[in-house]
């Protein structure tokens, strides 16, 4: 069985890993962070006698990034100085770490005079200190570099030290020592147990703009990757020629670092930098690469190896001390977050759902989105779309995740739609139950309004239920998420049309507050053309409502269907399941223009619907009162129009007929507001919209608000959703009494290119393709089509976001953050001003330099 069991100055380690000298270990909590992630020892941060070092300036990080064609490394340049304790409460944290701990914890001192040495080193043996460090070579003070003769003064310290103390004495070595090798002899000799190589060089950097040093007019420390040849020079010199524990230091970003010193003959490897730049977690990746080495080499203990490469070495005061800034978090949203029209942030439920976080994944959804079973299966997902992934190989299937969520919630019962209390007094009435309805019902309901939802039809749901075809979207499915928010306390009375059987003054007087205009677009549009009343010419929407109702439809063998959005793409899949032989969809523009989705129109094609594109209906043929044909021109695409599409022209002389027994109108549809607006001052636009005021969302009557399809046309269901929530905002600051008209900031967002050149080592992986049920019972059934992804499917393409915002997924700055001063909240991070230090690491490692430092409030 393998063993990482090391003694190291008397000492038994469990493993080599030793977490060293810095603001990662000053604490016991930190400290126990250690211990959680497999380290051996603990060097705490200095304890220096030099009061003045005691305060560390801010912020005093600087990476130092070196590009080299495909190669990155960097520095870390670093005013990190000692602890901010003095003696006395130095080793009480000495004492605290031994109790509450079972990890080796050898703090470390740095001493001016004789007598520090000795009481400094005396106080930490009674805290109960495992070993004593004495750093004798901090880059920013010590007696390294006084001036003096530097053997000489570290050879008198640690003689004082060794005579002071019976535990351990470790002494902690400059690269910039004469000679190393005759110093460990000397120290050797006097009874030192063991020696660190090496500490931190100090250096000089200098910004040639301002023509001055870059870390506050000062020397630094400076450590990186690059340190790491230094220590393993002299380590692999040193280790066969003095019989001496050599505990190795500088540069350890993987194990195969730690490997490497092992190799050149050192007992213990220390890391610092590398805690820094990825957080605790680091540690476990260098005991699981260490482990992995050994066992591919056949090694049982790290004595088989250790120094084995040494024999094949063919050899040759004024700085600005305050702590007067804090880190702030400037969030730049993800491109996917961005083209939401809920605001949902993909990224964060994607990058949970890839850690096999499901519940979370799911609350997270439902914060912004009361309707994720519905929009996993039917969202026109401009997220993908806008998706980082897509510049490296292909977007993530971000909708089919959040179907995967919300299929894992029906199927094991663990609702995410926390219980509310209702305790506004003021009601509030909601007009329709489709997804806009639906939607300003659960925001305002969150925000403990009692609301009542008054519908015309004799269910719930809208075109949901209505209208989109069982294949796409099962009606249990949209039953269930229909009753989880029903559940939050929603009264509803179905049956009833506002404008027919209740008026909105009848609403006010019978005590509601607000009400919210959500009724749809219902009423379809006529086509235009000669024959259009013939038998045999159905109305699309009202084709697709039959059918959902469980009506007995009948269609001819041949069928034609005029348009190109959603509505004609289910009419044509939904003919063809009726049985119907041949099937057109005739639209008058581009494939590309064509409002449907993509795949909606592809999964058509698969099961047998014909489309003409650049083809418009002129006439319906009816000679004896039912359709035999339809008369057809070619188009062609002149410059854009209006808006801004460009405009079908007919091509002269290419008239045609097209031999059909049934013809479907699906070009469009609009509200249909006769009854609301009979009694009522509502104001209508020229499109037969309701008017609404852009930034309340309010009509022209007090406390009437409208949204959905109802004030711009029809939409997506997603579109839906977002318009809902945001009136349920507006109602709410109605209700309180407050400014409606908020400017809204347009939300910053990455820059995908900046992204993908972050990302262009990244390995391309396919995105996890979709299954669906056999074509043969897709033309047969209104079963649904699409197969949910199972739970490996969802992780692996989970797993393929590249979390390009600053949300969950991303979180370097909560990792990196030793002050733990970074929280999650909602989707994202902020800083907590009272536990930032101001040390400004979090402003270097942000990737999309989100976080700037500001003055302390």
């Amino acid at each position: 069985m393998i063993s990482l069991k090391t003694k190291y100055v008397g000492l038994d380690l469990e493993t080599p890993i030793i977490v060293s000298s810095a603001g990662i270990t000053e604490t016991v909590e930190r400290m126990r962070r250690c211990e959680e992630n497999g380290a051996g020892a603990v060097v705490m941060k200095s304890l220096f006698e030099n009061e003045i070092s005691r305060t560390s300036p801010t912020p005093r990080f600087k990476i130092i990034k070196h590009n080299m064609g495909s190669y990155k490394t960097f520095t870390l340049f670093s005013y990190e100085q000692a602890s901010e304790w003095g003696p006395d409460r130095y080793a009480e944290e000495v004492t605290n770490a031994k109790a509450k701990l079972k990890i080796k914890i050898i703090p470390s001192i740095n001493c001016s005079t004789e007598a520090g040495w000795v009481s400094y080193a005396r106080k930490m043996e009674e805290a109960g200190a495992d070993a004593l460090e004495i750093n004798v070579s901090c880059p920013h003070s010590s007696i390294t570099f006084t001036g003096k003769e530097v053997e000489k003064e570290i050879l008198t310290a640690a003689q004082h030290v060794r005579e002071a103390v019976s535990i351990p004495v470790i002494a902690k070595l400059s690269p910039q020592l004469t000679s190393p090798l005759s110093m460990v002899h000397a120290l050797k000799d006097i009874g030192i147990n063991g020696v660190t190589i090496f500490n931190r060089i100090t250096g000089l950097d200098i910004d040639i703009e301002a023509e001055q040093p870059i870390m506050h007019r000062g020397y630094a420390g400076h450590g990186g990757p690059w340190a790491i040849m230094y220590p393993l020079r002299w380590i692999s010199a040193i280790a066969p020629q003095v019989n001496i524990d050599i505990s190795a230091s500088g540069g350890v970003s993987s194990a195969d670092d730690v490997i490497k010193y092992l190799l050149a003959g050192a007992t213990t490897v220390q890391v610092c930098t590398a805690v820094y730049m990825n957080g605790y977690e680091i540690v476990q990746e260098l005991v699981k690469g260490l482990t992995q080495f050994m066992e591919r080499k056949g090694y049982q203990c790290i004595d088989d190896f250790r120094g084995k490469v040494c024999s094949r070495i063919l050899g040759t005061t004024e700085i600005e001390r305050r702590h007067v800034v804090v880190a702030q978090i400037n969030k730049k949203i993800a491109p996917c977050k961005a083209a939401c029209p809920i605001d949902q942030s993909a990224q964060a439920y994607v990058s949970l759902i890839a850690e096999g976080r499901f519940e979370e994944a799911l609350k997270l959804v439902k914060q912004e989105n009361p309707l994720p079973a519905i929009c996993g299966r039917v969202c026109h997902h401009p997220c993908e779309a806008e998706c980082t992934r897509g510049l490296i190989d292909q977007p993530l299937s971000i909708a089919a995740l959040k179907r995967f969520l919300a299929d894992y919630e029906m199927r094991m019962g663990v609702s995410q739609i926390q219980s509310v209390k209702l305790d506004k007094e003021d009601k509030i009435a909601v007009v329709g139950s489709g997804p806009a309805g639906l939607s300003a019902a659960y925001f305002l309901t969150q925000r403990g309004y009692p609301v009542t939802i008054f519908e015309a039809a004799s269910m719930l749901g809208g075109m949901l239920k209505m209208s989109i075809p069982a294949y796409r979207l099962p009606k249990d499915i949209v039953d269930k998420e229909i009753d989880s928010i029903l559940n939050l306390g929603i009264e509803v009375k179905k049956g009833v049309r506002i404008g027919r059987d209740l008026s909105l003054d009848a609403l006010r007087k019978d005590g509601f507050k607000a009400i919210f205009l959500a009724i749809g677009a219902h009423k379809s549009q006529k086509l235009g053309v000669p024959g259009e009343d013939a038998e045999g010419v159905l109305d699309g929407l009202e084709f697709l409502r039959s059918i959902n109702l469980g009506q007995d439809v009948k269609i001819g063998q041949r069928v034609a269907v005029i348009g190109g959005g959603d509505t004609a793409i289910d009419s044509v899949r939904s003919a063809i399941r009726l049985g119907a032989k041949e099937v057109y969809l005739v639209y008058r523009r581009t494939k590309d223009e064509m409002p449907a989705r993509a795949e909606e129109v592809r999964e058509a094609e698969e099961e047998g619907v014909r489309i003409l594109y650049l083809v418009a209906p002129v006439e319906i043929s009816a000679p004896n009162g039912k359709v035999e044909s339809i008369r057809c021109v070619n188009l062609y695409l002149a410059q854009p129009d209006g808006s801004r599409r460009r405009k079908p022209v007919v091509v002269e002389g290419t008239e045609f007929s097209l031999k059909v027994d049934t013809v479907i109108s699906a070009i469009g549809q609009v509200p249909d507001l006769a009854e609301l607006v009979k009694d009522s001052d509502l104001k209508i636009t020229g499109k037969g919209l309701l008017h609404v005021d852009a930034d309340t969302l309010m009509t022209n009557i007090e406390g009437v608000f409208a949204g959905g399809d109802v004030v711009t046309g029809p939409a997506t269901v997603v579109e839906a959703i977002g318009a809902g929530k945001r009136v349920a905002e507006k109602i709410d600051l109605y209700l309180q009494g407050k400014e409606m008209k908020i400017p809204e900031e347009s939300p910053l967002v990455v820059d995908k290119k900046e992204v993908w050149r972050r990302f262009n080592d990244v390995q391309e992986l396919d995105r996890q393709g979709l299954r669906f049920i056999p074509l043969s019972e897709r033309r047969t059934s209104f079963k649904e089509v699409t197969i949910g992804y199972t739970e490996d499917e969802a992780l692996r393409e989970a797993k393929r976001c590249l979390a390009c915002g600053c949300a969950i997924g991303c979180g370097i700055c909560k990792k990196v953050c030793i002050y733990f001063a970074i929280d999650q909240t909602g989707d994202g991070f902020q800083v907590d001003p009272e536990k930032c230090d101001g040390c400004g690491f979090c402003v270097e490692r942000c990737p999309n330099e989100c976080i700037s430092m500001i003055k302390r409030p």
